[in-house]
């Protein structure tokens, strides 16, 4: 079993899956959900510390349900699965562990999000 630090910041399969959904010579469409998912991503990653501050337990699993999916479809699934760990932990409200999770995923996300837009060139 692979190591998680060893795996890649984003799979390329779900980054060919979404290419195929546009023209081959035109990657417009693969640089529009880009776009799109780091604009939205970066709004939810700041709420993830901003419902824990708050208590939000039910904002807390649904922003981090959000982030698991939408960064599951960009290929961004180490940062998914840490989403979905954040997630579970929410709904079971065992939040002893929040704190170093949330950091973990503003971490995770901002190596995302430079994999991405090193893309996006």
């Amino acid at each position: 079993m692979a190591h998680p630090d060893s795996d890649p910041v984003l799979h390329a399969a779900a980054l060919d899956a979404l290419r195929s959904l546009g023209d081959d010579n035109d990657p417009s469409l693969l640089l529009e959900v880009i776009e799109l998912y780091l604009a939205d991503a970066q709004v939810h990653v700041r709420n993830l510390r901003a419902a824990h501050a708050a208590g939000d337990v039910r904002l807390l699993e649904r922003t981090a349900h959000t982030l698991k999916s939408s960064s599951a479809n960009v290929g961004a699934l180490g940062f998914s699965k840490l989403c979905l760990e954040l997630e579970q932990r929410a709904r079971q409200e065992q939040l002893d562990a929040a704190p170093s999770l949330i950091a973990a995923a503003e971490s995770q996300f901002a190596t995302v999000e430079r994999a991405l837009r090193a893309i996006k060139g």
